[in-house]
């Protein structure tokens, strides 16, 4: 029997049904008021790696996460708990944003274990504590931190949802982006995990959206890329990438095999209009390009690590500051991290180019079927 969250599930945890339509102060309330999440709140704290300017967030409570997304096999107590979905079952923080698909809904609502969180009394204190015990460099942080399911039937997600449903999908995500960016916040982190071995601790299929001034130092690094280089990362990639890496041409967005591919079969979807850098941008062309580079980029990764004998687990990166244009990056996980990896450098078991006609050859035989 299908699990999936129903519409009768849905009204008893619905705040809102268009994120849109209220202001900061509605929405942080929105978090503020949510008694579930008082127990996992962050510690409210970072600190900055003096040699690379990495940021590092500290949220102890994420240590007692119920992790679920373990490695399926034959056993009763792991059949039995994939039938226990919490989210299906509407065990789960309240609803901000739902649209309607095909089949179903998409739909976004707070985590339960931020990494963000709006700044109160209990955060401030927490962070005031820390500070004055621990290390009084360590500097204060806040935000929002909210989940984008991608659909509410627990067997749909990228790889096999229909391409209209997939746009309205980015078409939410991007409605959320705009709010938070509209309401003075300069970075809108936009990742997703699939898979326990990379920090996927839920099957579900979803995304992570976390909203704060602390910018990443990857953001970062592609606003240094451009005042180096005079042009955005996504300008040079269409320069330099040679066609026997591009997977896939969408019109006014590509797909392509990076000529310093870190690990086999990473792959990077870009806009080709450098001069977009947001998801609320993009026009309706270019959000039904990036929903198709999105679907098969997630289906090849989802077909080529049972072929080389890995567990399906992988990240879905997206660079969306003004200075580095729009892309992202699909990282599989197909080769471990070694000590040289720690130390900056990284040693692929593969190139680029075996790599992208492996990668061509598996869409063209997904596309036949």
């Amino acid at each position: 029997m299908r699990q999936y969250l129903g519409w009768e599930s849905l009204e008893k945890i619905l705040q809102a049904w268009d994120i849109e339509f209220f202001n900061l102060e509605q929405i942080t309330q929105f978090f503020l008021n949510d008694r579930e999440m008082g127990e996992y709140i962050p510690d409210g704290n970072y600190q900055i790696d003096p040699r690379n300017e990495d940021r590092i967030i500290y949220n102890t409570a994420r240590a007692r996460r119920p992790h679920d997304n373990i490695p399926s096999d034959n056993s009763i107590e792991n059949k039995e708990k994939e039938k226990d979905c919490l989210i299906c079952q509407g065990k789960t923080t309240q609803i901000v944003d739902v649209a309607e698909l095909s089949e179903g809904f998409t739909f976004i609502n707070k985590n339960l274990f931020p990494i963000y969180y709006p700044v109160s009394s209990t955060v401030k204190l927490r962070a005031d504590n820390r500070v004055s015990e621990n290390n009084k460099s360590t500097q204060k942080v806040d935000g929002y931190h909210f989940l984008q399911w991608t659909s509410s039937y627990h067997d749909k997600d990228w790889h096999n949802m229909p391409l209209a449903d997939l746009v309205i999908v980015l078409q939410r995500l991007a409605a959320l982006e705009h709010k938070m960016i509209e309401e003075g916040y300069q970075s809108v982190s936009i990742i997703k995990n699939y898979g326990h071995l990379v920090g996927g601790s839920l099957s579900h299929g979803h995304q992570q959206i976390a909203v704060s001034n602390l910018i990443p130092n990857r953001i970062r690094q592609d606003k240094k890329f451009k005042e180096i280089h005079g042009e955005s990362f996504t300008a040079y990639l269409s320069q330099a990438t040679p066609q026997e890496l591009v997977i896939k041409d969408y019109g006014s967005a590509i797909l392509l095999t990076p000529n310093f591919m870190r690990r086999p079969y990473d792959l990077i979807l870009a806009l080709k209009d450098s001069e977009k850098s947001t998801l609320f941008e993009l026009n309706e062309d270019e959000v039904s390009a990036i929903a198709e580079g999105w679907k098969d980029a997630i289906r090849i990764i989802r077909r080529v690590m049972p072929l080389i004998g890995r567990e399906i687990a992988y990240n879905v990166v997206t660079h969306n500051d003004p200075s580095g244009g729009l892309y992202f990056e699909f990282l599989p996980y197909t080769q471990e991290m070694g000590g040289f990896e720690h130390l900056g450098l990284f040693l692929c078991q593969g190139n680029p180019f075996d790599s992208a006609e492996q990668t061509r050859q598996i869409l063209f035989k997904l596309d036949r079927v």
